[in-house]
């Protein structure tokens, strides 16, 4: 890393990522970007009652056929 970059430029650009994702696959599954966030809580709370997860290492992608849920962690 060079002496003027500073990790909060990486990090605004992986919201602003992570926002067009939202903004696009609510465009496509015809929801609301607050709906689809609500869908992502829910089903973290129903995976988290049966499985030890924490928020950083569940991932769920919504398109107009399918919803897919990662869950990404450590090899043991």
């Amino acid at each position: 890393m060079g002496v003027f970059e500073t990790k909060k430029k990486a990090s605004s650009v992986f919201i602003a990522k992570d926002r067009l994702k939202v903004l696009l696959v609510s465009d496509r599954v015809n929801c609301t970007p607050d709906a689809l966030e609500k869908i992502k809580n829910e089903l973290y709370r129903t995976v988290s009652k049966y499985m030890d997860v924490t928020p950083e290492s569940f991932e769920v992608q919504i398109n107009r056929t399918d919803i897919h849920i990662k869950l990404t962690g450590e090899d043991s």
